[in-house]
């Protein structure tokens, strides 16, 4: 009890208000104790609206990591669509270019198997058009067109 408690149950002795003294304490008593419940309630409900401001908050981050993870998902899509297709367009290709050194071989074999014939028939040439020992007969080798 503080000094305030002694000095008014005496003041309430003195006047004869010894019964009046308690109620007055006990009424003290429960102003205090509602004042002390009234600032709890206040701070309790700010409490409750800075957690309701923090759980927007939240919410409005939530969102946005939401719809970026979801443009991320969309260009990540978008990159393998394209990836997919740059890799059929390589096969594609490769293919082509496998075709067409098979093409460029047969005829590198065609031309040296040519050559080859051409210094044949150079070292077996007769310029006489009407020689009977001409082997073989003229017009044996006709090219096709």
């Amino acid at each position: 009890m503080g000094w305030d408690v002694i000095i008014s149950a005496l003041a309430g002795l003195l006047t004869g208000g010894g019964v009046s003294w308690l109620f007055k304490i006990k009424e003290d008593k429960a102003g205090s104790k509602a004042d002390v419940v009234d600032s709890s309630t206040d701070a309790m409900n700010k409490m409750m609206e800075l957690i309701g401001s923090q759980q927007d908050r939240f919410n409005k981050i939530i969102e946005g990591k939401d719809k970026l993870i979801e443009q991320q998902q969309g260009l990540i899509d978008g990159y393998k669509t394209a990836l997919e297709e740059a890799n059929q367009k390589l096969k594609t290709l490769e293919f082509k270019v496998g075709e067409n050194d098979r093409k460029i071989s047969g005829m590198q074999k065609t031309i040296d198997n040519e050559i080859k014939e051409r210094k044949i028939a150079e070292g077996n040439i007769c310029f006489v058009s009407e020689c009977q020992l001409r082997k073989p007969r003229l017009g044996t080798y006709k090219k096709e067109a």
